[in-house]
């Protein structure tokens, strides 16, 4: 049993924590979420440097990369904040998504425009009255023969008012004996006329932002199905685990990086004629954190190792999910705690640390969605 990375896993770690030194270290993360900013070059580095085409076959422009490299990736652009690692992540899965269920014509607009950093995707899911149970969605999308005619709206959509994005947007087209049933997969461009975007005041995550979608009598050509009508939820679920575990890696990274700013904190501070990291209280409390961080970090490699050879990982993904997002949350906690007043001061990376980790055990499936999927894997039916 090898619980060290690779040789080549090892390298591209060391690499992506320079690329993260280089681009966007922590302080450059804070300022953007401070002034609502989206570094375009980020993405064209990341396209430059192999990343974005690193999961996808040779054949389409890729690498044949596999979930312990994309993990690697995440981790270390988690060190910077939660939204950078999520740039990678939340433009990466349904680029595969569409990679995979798409046409020839869609799988070649992400070869020539995401992959070289041109463009990006963003996913509308969630409604207003539709977030963890996103089978009950009600946006709909009525079949005109040649076109869909969509009304309706979605929320919580990261990223969806940058520029050059499309959304692929998940909508109803029928109604079946399940609520799963009837629901579709459609690209849709926020340029097209009845289209409306509003970013949602938040917390923090403000470099990719968060959105609110209007669709008012938007038509869509019939050439932006992704897969079979009606078959929309089964594609929903297709990359459910590898996005987990990617989040799973960032969620780690950032948890550590937090861990490392008080530890080093605690090392200059002193207080009583001595570092305030010396004092027991905090010492054990750090303590206790770098164990939690490793533990996280174990289920999250643990789920991208299943899945890269092939296995079933839905407990596990959730696992990972659900351990990382709290440990975050801890682990900021712990350093506003450990910062004292400096974490109180806003010019402090802390401070930003605790804003951000709020929503990690809510978005992308929150806590509670997590535990009911573990119960399930354990004979335990939720009600």
């Amino acid at each position: 049993m090898d619980f060290g990375l690779s040789e080549e896993l090892a390298a591209l770690q060391q690499v992506a924590r320079q690329f993260v030194d280089r681009h966007c270290p922590p302080q450059s993360a804070k300022e953007w979420d401070e002034t609502n900013t989206y570094p375009a070059g980020l993405f064209k580095a990341m396209a430059e440097a192999g990343w974005l085409g690193l999961p996808f076959p040779p054949e389409a422009g890729g690498d044949g990369g596999g979930p312990l490299e994309l993990a690697v990736i995440a981790e270390q652009l988690g060190r910077a904040s939660l939204d950078m690692a999520m740039c990678y992540i939340g433009t990466l899965i349904p680029s595969l998504t569409v990679h995979k269920f798409g046409t020839p014509e869609q799988r070649e607009a992400i070869r020539t425009g995401m992959l070289t950093g041109e463009k990006r995707y963003a996913v509308a899911m969630s409604e207003p009255d539709t977030g963890s149970d996103a089978a009950a969605l009600r946006c709909a999308a009525v079949d005109k023969g040649d076109h869909y005619l969509i009304n309706g709206q979605k929320m919580w959509c990261t990223g969806a008012g940058l520029p050059d994005t499309t959304i692929m947007m998940y909508v109803r087209t029928s109604k079946g004996e399940r609520k799963h049933d009837g629901i579709s997969l459609l690209l849709v461009d926020p340029d097209t006329p009845g289209v409306e975007l509003r970013q949602t005041p938040t917390l923090a995550r403000h470099i990719l932002g968060t959105y609110e979608v209007f669709l008012t009598d938007v038509v869509v050509p019939k050439s932006a199905l992704v897969g079979e009508q009606d078959q929309g939820w089964k594609i929903m679920l297709s990359n459910l685990e590898l996005e987990r575990v990617l989040m799973s890696g960032g969620y780690v990274g950032v948890a550590q990086a937090t861990l490392d700013e008080m530890l080093e904190y605690s090392k200059q501070r002193t207080a009583f004629g001595r570092p305030v990291g010396t004092f027991q209280a905090l010492a054990h409390a750090m303590a206790d954190m770098q164990t939690e961080i490793d533990a996280a970090r174990l289920l999250a490699y643990r789920a991208a190792w299943m899945l890269s050879q092939g296995l079933p990982a839905s407990r596990e993904g959730a696992m990972a999910k659900l351990k990382g997002s709290e440990t975050y949350v801890a682990a900021a906690r712990l350093g506003m705690q450990v910062c004292a007043g400096h974490g109180f001061s806003t010019e402090s990376v802390m401070s930003f640390r605790w804003r951000e980790s709020i929503v990690a055990p809510i978005s992308g499936g929150t806590s509670q969605i997590q535990r009911n999927g573990i119960a399930r894997s354990m004979g335990l039916r939720s009600y």
